[in-house]
């Protein structure tokens, strides 16, 4: 049976001594309602949009706490913006990220997969998590 993350969540609140609280659990169920990289900042203005009243600090802290369980992944654009998304096991893919203005692209390739786990297994490597960003400037801010 696969879990839900917010199962998960659950299991590794119960692992780590913490609970699942009411405000928690729409949090979660709010990020995995999120289709795509999305700034902290930005998901409480969504929250609040919709009539959501979390504090600030509970946002952070599950936003955190679901980083710490697995479920969600940070990307850090060189320009200092951080962003989120949701963790999804049967969608590998990386990231080209723009220095300038912090557009993220998604590379979805399965040949990328192929050469790291022939790569690991030359090597006797045994893979646990997979995060490749590559940095530069789009098309729009090389040209500027």
């Amino acid at each position: 049976m696969k879990l839900t993350p917010l199962k998960k969540f659950e299991n590794y609140l119960v692992e780590n001594e913490g609970r699942l609280t009411s405000q928690k659990k729409a949090i979660v169920q709010e990020v995995f309602n999120i289709d795509d990289h999305f700034e902290v900042e930005n998901f409480i203005d969504m929250l609040r949009a919709e009539d959501k009243k979390f504090s600030r600090a509970t946002v952070y802290r599950t936003i955190k706490q679901l980083l710490e369980a697995g479920l969600i992944q940070k990307i850090s654009a060189l320009n200092g913006k951080v962003f989120y998304e949701r963790k999804m096991t049967n969608k590998e893919h990386d990231h080209v990220i723009c220095n300038s203005c912090g557009e993220i692209y998604e590379i979805n390739d399965n040949s990328i997969q192929k050469i790291l786990d022939n790569y690991c297994k030359d090597i006797g490597f045994r893979p646990e998590y997979r995060s490749l960003h590559i940095y530069g400037l789009c098309k729009a801010c090389f040209k500027r």
